[in-house]
Parts: C-alpha cells; structure tokens; sequence
C-alpha cells in the first residue's frame, strides 16, 4: 500500500502541475486569478498528504525490516529476500538491508542476485571492504575472474574484514584467481598468508605447489601420477618454508630434484627457496639446472641476472637481455635491463627500459629512483628532479602504509622482483 500511495501521490503531483500549465494558458484577469488560489490550495493539501504519507513509509519500512529480520533468524529465506526487497525499495540506501539480502542470496548460491546487491552495497557504501570481498567471491562464482580479483584486492586495500572465516576464504579464492591469471608470484605470497594463519587444508597445499611450479589449476596433472605428487609435494615444502621451517623445506626440495630431476620448474622452485635461506651461489646452481632442462627458461633467466647484479653486473645484464628478448612485453624484464644498464654505465640505454617499467609499476618508488639517477646522468635535469620528487613521495607513503589485510606485501611485484628492488645500489 505504501508503495502504491507514493505512486498515488507523484502522479497526482504532476496532474496538478499539468492542470497549472494548461489553466494558466487558458484563463486571463479575475478567473486566471481564481484558478491560482485554487491550485495554491491544492498544493498546500498535497504537501499535507505527502508528509503523512512519508510517516507512512517510515511505519511500513520498519515493519518490513523488523519482520525481514525475523525471516531471516528463523531461516525462512525466501520470505526474507521479498521483505528485505520491499524494505529497499522504499529506502534503496540503507546498507544493512542490501548486506543482508546479499549473504541470504549467496548463501543460497544465488551469486548474480547476491552480485548485483552487493553492487548496490558498494555504491552507498564505497569504503566497504568486505562488501568488495563479498562481490568479488560472487564473482568468482560466475567465473569473472577480472572483476573478482580486481574487487579481493579491493578489499585487502581497504582492509576492513573483521571475521576470520571470510578473510581466509577471499585469501584463498584471490591465490586462485592469481594463479589462473599467471600471478605465481603474488599468488605465492597471498597463500602464504593462509598457512601463517595455520591452515593446512590439501587445496592450499596444491595452490601452493601450483604456485611455485608456475602451473595453472586449469592445467594440474591428473590425480594420481607423478606429477599430481610433485605438486603437492613442492607445495607441502613451500608451506614449511612459509613457517620457516627452513631446513625441513630445504631438504624436501633436494628429494624431489633427486627423483624428478626433469620437472618442469622444479629446480627454479627449489632456487627460489634457496634465495628465500640467502643461499645465493647455491640457488643460482638451481637456476642453472633449470636452463639446461629448458634453455629459454624466462624466470631462471631473470632470477640468475638479478643476483649477478650484486657482484657482476655485466654478466648479468647479458642473462636479462636474453630474458627480455624471449618475452619483450615482461615489465620486470625491461626493469633488470634498465638498472643492469645503469650499473655498467650505459645510462642512455637504461632510459628506454625504465620508463617502460615505470608505466608498468607507476606506484613503485624505486623505478623512479632509477629513473631519476638515469634521468641526472645523462643532463636531463628537469626530468631526474622530476623522477626523484616522485621517488621521495613514494617511498614516504610506502613507510607509512600498515600492512595490508591479507598479506604483508607491498603492492605491486612479487616477492622475487621486489629483493632485487629492495637491494639497488643507491647512487647520488
């Protein structure tokens, strides 16, 4: 009844607007006079009917959201969805009530409903954390894996989930979605997130493996085979790295490269770990094992260039560009050509590869440090003083930002691709 005596009203509203326009072109002197007396009165009536309406309204939502409510504790769901629908529609921003319709229409997997009222939530309530977690699982379910990670990472920025449970659910689904988009490195860590919270379920163990193996769920091997048991395996060691458990960790990779020698990636993991232990020559032996497996091995080559940058630039500026002119589009590979460049002296040679990977990292302030020192040696003053500026707001907000909700991680690179940035040779 509420709804339809709003109707009632704005109709009548514009009827007597209508009737104003019409009359005032239609009467002249005394009876266009008359005629406005007459509408001033029934527009005072109406003001008067609109606000007992309006009391009506706030009568009718309260009734609604109260017996929605009610609904809903006693599980009568579907009776909820149409009460707390009616309630919206008569007050379309109030947050609780889409919150609540969302989980009902979620936990009836009802994803689409549940995304578009979580939508709703997000509109009137943008700073909503776990309203963009919520979405963003929605999403996962309708196989919109871009929205959906865009709207998990959303979440962790926003940093607002209170309830454990649905923190590591979105961790875990959001590992998944960086897995299927090739992520491994971020998904590395956002999973490592879930074992420090002391989960060890079999799905994060094999997300782990999937991980650090550089494989897509969508392309396991079959249950039951080798492969299927190196995954999980390489996943169990990951999670005791991840608990530092180092040396457990350290000696379940030695068994697997010693009964899997020819894995695809498997020394690169072990290499990876061995980085992780600060085990450098050792890891850079697991890097070189993976090239003679795979000679275009793009991730052994950029990890191999990136420790030969603390001790031998030149040697390790010939390993990026060989990664770099197997995969020209990889960002992090023009950063390692860039700063390999500088460090030998070729500051005009950096400059190209650095500004390709500062649009590729535009929040990442040690590009711009390496920018500006390129920038300044090659008397392009305006421009390093430019670069450094950006440098030094950058790296003031990176010292003030608290750790994000699912990871400790900076945004932006992998673990691997910031220990490279986090050891640049500072220069004046």
């Amino acid at each position: 009844m509420a709804s339809l005596a709003s109707g009632s009203l704005n109709h009548r509203t514009r009827y007597s607007l209508g009737m104003k326009i019409s009359l005032s072109h239609s009467f002249e002197g005394a009876q266009l006079r008359g005629v406005c007396v007459f509408l001033v009165s029934s527009q005072l009536l109406l003001c008067s009917s609109a606000a007992g309406q309006s009391k009506s309204s706030s009568q009718d939502f309260a009734t609604l959201s109260q017996r929605a409510a009610e609904a809903s504790q006693q599980n009568r769901l579907d009776d909820a969805v149409v009460l707390y629908r009616k309630a919206l529609a008569l007050r379309p921003r109030w947050k609780e009530g889409w919150w609540s319709l969302g989980t009902i229409e979620y936990d009836q997997d009802h994803y689409a409903k549940a995304a578009q009222d979580f939508e709703k939530l997000i509109a009137v309530d943008p700073a909503n954390g776990t309203a963009h977690a919520m979405l963003g699982l929605c999403q996962f379910e309708l196989s919109q894996d871009d929205s959906a990670l865009k709207n998990l990472l959303k979440a962790e920025d926003l940093g607002v989930i209170k309830d454990d449970q649905l923190r590591q659910v979105a961790l875990y689904h959001m590992g998944l979605l960086e897995l299927r988009a090739r992520k491994f490195g971020d998904a590395k860590e956002t999973l490592d997130q879930l074992v420090k919270l002391g989960v060890r379920s079999k799905e994060l163990i094999n997300a782990l493996g999937f991980a650090v193996l550089l494989t897509r769920p969508q392309d396991a091997p079959p249950d039951g085979t080798p492969g299927a048991a190196v995954v999980e395996r390489a996943g169990q060691a990951e999670a005791l790295l991840a608990a530092k458990d180092y040396a457990q960790a350290k000696q379940a990779y030695v068994q697997l490269t010693t009964e899997y020698p020819d894995y695809p990636n498997l020394h690169f993991a072990f290499g990876r770990l061995l980085l992780e232990t600060n085990e450098t020559d050792a890891a850079v032996e697991q890097f070189q094992f993976e090239l003679k497996r795979d000679p275009q091995n793009i991730n052994s080559l950029l990890e191999i260039a990136a420790v030969r940058y603390q001790v031998d630039s030149q040697d390790g500026l010939s390993y990026a560009e060989k990664a770099l002119k197997l995969a020209p589009r990889l960002p992090f590979g023009h950063y390692l050509v860039g700063i390999l460049r500088l460090d030998t002296g070729d500051a005009a040679g950096a400059i190209p590869e650095l500004e390709i990977a500062q649009k590729a990292f535009p929040s990442e302030a040690r590009v711009y440090f390496s920018l500006g020192t390129a920038y300044a040696r090659t008397g392009r003053k305006a421009e390093a003083a430019k670069a450094r500026a950006e440098f030094a707001r950058l790296n003031a907000q990176e010292r003030q930002r608290a750790a994000t909700l699912y990871s400790d991680r900076p945004v932006g690179l992998s673990g691997g691709q910031l220990q490279t940035l986090g050891t640049e040779k500072p220069r004046p």
